[in-house]
């Protein structure tokens, strides 16, 4: 017989690719650089696509690059981010990786944690060595898993960070379908492996047999069409089966076997051929290990079998001389995909069935991961029995933590094998509402609870259920039916905590304050008998409550007593707000902004660093932040990282809305008025910002497009409105636009109703110097007064309210020229133009040029506008990370300095690396330390006061 060889070198399987292994070989080069690339390599099943990435894998390693290789695996499709953790799970060096990936896994949005937890590894890497991120079978990939290739993917440019990918053509999902694409078309290269020529397969064929393929055999193998796993397994079956011979050097087909041998059709029947020249006891192993999945742990292979690990590795050591299966890490793999398949395609449905079963049942009882017990125990499709129920009754949360669609088939298969009067079925239904609720499925949580609730009995079931029933309702936007249905429970549970604070929420939302109120302090009052602790639910409530009311003095000391309250325990998504947010916002209102600053990224960095469901509350509200005080480049990172984080609040067309103000003042907003459906809200508690930031963008576009009445007559329908739902911030946020618009329209009835709200407000809110510089500026404008407004300008601008600063020096600068001062005119019309110059405000610096041209004023246009492009035009925050890179810092050390998100800072390189055109942080580096940025602004960190 002859021998084949079964090395794994790359001059044994890599013929035919020097062209490909060229291409990646420059990719290799570019990464290094800092100029971060993808590729997608392509090719049917068995073309030897895994084999290029291994080779690729140990160039990179050659190359000094930090190598994170995973595989998709189809049986995991539903275990959210199983991809992408593959890239960091293996091996005993990436051990304290692991942990940090799958800390808080028990949390209420795990797979948020894992998602920002997963970004932070990769791209933090990047900062202190080059990586290459190579997954194998993309298009087995889960959808969350996608989500993250693509966000990594963006970011790469400015990286040092190579991605590869390998995917072959299958019909996907609809659900995966769109991300896979978005993917594939994104990549930087895609490299198709085209079939092995006739000169490749005979180099192929000798390297597999020591010597020169005949010409019987080299027609047999063109059966193959190129495919390089087809033509090893042909070659090798032929010789299994003693068919080869060798004469001269040559080897051939036999000549007993001419005529006589049927050729396999296929790779499968091929390997198949292979399978059967195995012991029996080893083929029915092989079984097992295709069912428990195309890599397994020796030890679940013992546990399934139910045999000592020593006695399960002798059979296994005669699949793995044969070179069927192959050692993975700490686990064993089928040597190709296809092999695994080839053994599922001809294995009976009972013998499936079985299998599946028994994995499952022996894997629980081992206490495995529960999402592999789940797939076992739903793949073999029959009843449960009470040791598998009495498993999930235990494992659920665990189970819906890491595998959310598993949880909720496993859970209503089991809710339909219990008896409705099975002690286990209330804790199970519990848990199936949960999970639906955590996966936003809100209408099929509201019919799980309320047919547990029929069954069991109201009385008598949790009081979870009834809240978590409630809570389906209110996320589906339905407020008034959710608060029914909390009330009514109420009737029952007069003191727990958390459903009052849920009442209190709804109320809040339905805009009766009062009540809201009263539900709050009834939750602090019942918190007496539950504990302490419990007490932060009313704080947190009553500090949304008065910041709404913007009785900011009173929301910031309960936003502080519920975080004393919490110390380091997680925010609890139940909240109506997170407090670190209420205490942010009630600062900025304060015009304390420093400190908002601090508290916005306190409670962003708790965010990253656990639980996320108020994370795009904070974006938004440092974007807010920084639109007010002039920074409006960091608003715009903050927008771009917020869009890019997990959305639970349904906040992202507020980002949204704050990005299109920002572009609406820069002259940049394309949209015509009435473009705003793209900007509506997507769940309850996004609604309260969205209600005024549609008129007023849709009033400045108005005014642009020259509908000045109709922009006046949108702006004050937004205040009204937001002053009907929102509060008094709606008063102050739209007053100077609105009061800017009335004066210009010479409509004094419209500036009257807005000085009598604002001193009716006064009182409330105290006397801030914002709040006082939105009062004198309607009122100098009511007046024509151009004093009053200088007032109005110097106050806005101790507060760093720099573009209603602007707004009181151009009204100024008109009723100075009409009365002849001169000088004070062309005082106020420089320091108007430096205001806009400095917001990049080039809208608004248009149309106060043309008030100032009708006015009969002339001026010298000022060098004071920022560039556009080059050094001078970095924002301070831009030029401080500019320093940090230059001292070698990455991108979490730069964050944890400046007190910004990692996924912030790299808002911030993209726009650095665009003003700069640079690729890199290698480049920018570089440019950096021969522009002496490092000494000019290398400050160590902290906040900027604005």
């Amino acid at each position: 017989m002859v021998s084949v060889s079964n090395r794994d070198g790359d001059q044994l399987r890599l013929f035919g690719r020097e062209h490909d292994l060229a291409v990646l070989d420059d990719l290799i080069s570019s990464a290094r650089n800092g100029h971060g690339v993808s590729v997608l390599i392509e090719g049917e099943p068995g073309i030897g696509k895994t084999a290029l990435l291994e080779t690729f894998s140990d160039r990179c390693q050659v190359a000094g690059f930090y190598v994170a290789r995973g595989t998709a695996e189809e049986l995991e499709q539903r275990v959210p981010f199983q991809a992408v953790r593959s890239l960091l799970s293996p091996g005993t060096e990436r051990s304290s990786e692991a942990r940090f990936l799958h800390r808080d896994a028990n949390a209420p949005f795990p797979a948020f944690g894992a998602a920002e937890r997963i970004q932070y590894l990769l791209t933090a890497r990047c900062d202190e060595i080059p990586v290459a991120l190579l997954l194998d079978d993309l298009q087995w990939a889960d959808p969350s898993s996608l989500a993250v290739l693509q966000r990594i993917q963006r970011r790469a440019a400015g990286l040092s960070l190579l991605i590869a990918m390998t995917v072959h053509p299958i019909a996907s999902s609809s659900g995966h379908a769109s991300s896979l694409q978005a993917i594939k078309s994104a990549v930087d290269r895609r490299l198709p492996l085209c079939p092995l020529t006739e000169e490749d397969v005979f180099r192929l064929a000798s390297s597999l047999l020591g010597a020169r393929p005949g010409p019987e055999l080299m027609d047999r193998l063109s059966a193959a069409s190129g495919n390089a796993l087809f033509i090893n397994e042909l070659v090798g079956a032929l010789s299994f089966q003693g068919h080869l011979s060798t004469v001269n050097g040559v080897v051939d087909v036999a000549s007993t076997a001419i005529g006589v041998t049927a050729l396999p059709t296929s790779v499968n029947e091929t390997i198949l051929q292979r399978m059967d020249l195995l012991p029996h006891k080893t083929r029915d192993l092989m079984e097992v290990c295709a069912v428990i999945g195309r890599r397994v742990h020796l030890a679940d292979l013992a546990t399934v079998l139910g045999a000592p690990a020593m006695q399960v590795w002798q059979q296994v050591r005669e699949a793995v001389e044969v070179g069927l299966l192959v050692e993975a890490g700490d686990r064993l793999q089928f040597r190709h995909n296809m092999v695994w398949r080839a053994l599922l395609d001809v294995m009976p449905r009972s013998v499936w069935t079985a299998l599946h079963q028994q994995a499952g049942r022996a894997l629980a009882a081992a206490d495995a991961p529960p999402e592999q017990v789940a797939r076992h125990l739903l793949l073999a499709d029959v009843t449960l029995g009470h040791g598998a129920l009495d498993w999930l009754t235990r494992s659920a949360p665990r189970l819906a933590a890491r595998s959310p669609e598993d949880a909720v088939d496993l859970l209503e298969r089991a809710i339909t094998e219990l008896q409705r009067d099975d002690v286990r079925y209330p804790t199970l239904t519990l848990q199936l509402t949960h999970v639906l609720l955590q996966i936003n499925d809100n209408a099929r949580a509201e019919r799980t609870a309320r047919t547990a609730l029929a069954v069991v009995g109201e009385g008598d079931a949790d009081v979870s259920l009834h809240r978590l029933m409630a809570w389906s309702i209110f996320k589906q936007g339905d407020v008034g039916r959710a608060l029914e249905e909390a009330c009514r429970a109420l009737r029952s549970w007069p003191g727990d905590v958390r459903l009052n604070t849920f009442v209190a929420l709804c109320y809040f939302m339905l805009g009766s304050l009062p009540d809201s109120e009263k539900a709050a302090y009834r939750a602090l009052a019942a918190a007496e008998h539950g504990g302490r602790h419990m007490a932060v639910y009313g704080h947190a409530a009553l500090a949304t409550l008065r910041l709404r009311e913007m009785r900011s003095g009173e929301a910031l000391e309960r936003a502080d007593e519920a975080l004393a309250l919490l110390g380091h325990q997680a925010i609890d998504p139940e909240l109506p707000m997170d407090p670190h947010y209420t205490r942010g916002v009630a600062l900025m209102d304060l015009d304390r902004c420093a400190e908002a600053e601090t508290a916005f990224a306190q409670g962003l960095a708790a965010c990253e660093n656990g639980v996320g469901a108020f994370l795009t509350a904070f974006h938004v509200g440092r974007s807010w932040l920084f639109f007010r005080t002039g920074r409006w480049d960091d608003a715009m990172a903050e927008v771009g990282a917020g869009l890019e984080a997990v959305d639970h609040l349904g906040m992202h067309a507020t980002l949204r809305l704050q990005a299109a103000l920002i572009a609406r003042h820069r002259g940049s907003l394309v949209s015509s008025a009435s473009s705003t459906s793209e900007y509506s809200n997507s769940g309850p508690r996004g609604t309260s910002a969205q209600v005024y930031y549609q008129g007023w963008i849709r009033a400045l576009s108005q005014e642009a497009n020259g509908d000045s009445e109709g922009a006046l007559q949108s702006l004050f329908g937004a205040w009204e409105r937001g002053l009907a739902e929102v509060g008094p911030r709606a008063l102050y946020d739209l007053s100077p636009d609105a009061a800017r618009l009335a004066a210009e329209a010479g409509d004094k009835d419209r500036l009257r109703r807005l000085c009598m709200a604002l001193a009716d407000q006064a009182p409330v809110i105290g006397q801030t110097t914002n709040a006082r510089a939105v009062q004198l500026l309607a009122e100098g404008l009511l007046a024509n007064d151009g004093d009053s407004l200088v007032q109005a300008a110097d106050l806005f601008h101790s507060s760093r309210r720099l573009l209603y600063e602007a707004y009181a020096r151009e009204r100024s600068v008109v009723l100075f020229a009409q009365s002849g001062q001169t000088d004070a005119a062309r005082k106020a019309l420089n320091d108007t133009l430096i205001c806009y110059g400095s917001l990049g405000a080039t809208w608004d610096a248009a149309r106060a040029e043309r008030l100032f041209a009708a006015a009969g004023l002339r001026w010298r246009r000022r060098s004071s506008w920022r560039p556009s492009v080059g050094w001078e035009s970095l924002t301070e925050t831009e030029n401080r990370i500019v320093a940090h890179v230059a001292a070698g810092c990455s991108n979490p050390d730069i964050a944890a300095r400046l007190f910004l998100s990692p996924r912030t800072i790299q808002f911030h390189l993209a726009s650095i690396f665009g003003k700069l055109d640079i690729g890199s942080r290698v480049e920018l580096a570089v440019r950096a330390s021969q522009e002496g940025r490092r000494s000019s602004w290398d400050d160590g960190g902290g906040i900027t006061a604005s």
